[in-house]
């Protein structure tokens, strides 16, 4: 008792069974999600320095589902990074981004549209 009020010192502790488990905090699935997002950057950072860096062959020699899904991220990150309005910090990365998907035989339609619209030249005034 705490100096006779009739209130234990243990009154503000609580049980926990030994079995029992933390429940995950809302950071955990976070901590998660972020490594794989950035190990996929990576990757796909990766496919597209190893493929502006080989011959103009070896995009061929890439199996075609795979070769398929590196398009389709390029020409998504086209699509979201290159847009008009722009900031003038990503011009290159743009021009880069559509050299590479220049380069793929299935390269047509939307696609070739986006890659001209990025390729062509800009009036300076």
């Amino acid at each position: 008792m705490l100096q006779g009020r009739g209130v234990s010192p243990f009154a503000n502790l609580r049980l926990v069974r030994a079995d029992a488990t933390p429940a995950p905090g809302p950071g955990r699935a976070t901590r998660h999600r972020r490594p794989a997002a950035w190990l996929l950057a990576g990757v796909a950072l990766g496919a597209l320095l190893w493929a502006s860096a080989s011959p103009p062959g070896a995009l061929r020699a890439i199996p075609a589902g795979e070769r398929a899904a590196l398009l389709s991220r390029t020409v998504d990150e086209l699509r979201r990074s290159c847009a008009d309005g722009r900031p003038q910090a990503l011009a290159d990365h743009c021009r880069e981004l559509a050299t590479f998907a220049s380069r793929f035989d299935e390269c047509g339609g939307p696609c070739a549209e986006l890659v001209r619209r990025e390729l062509a030249p800009r009036p300076t005034r």
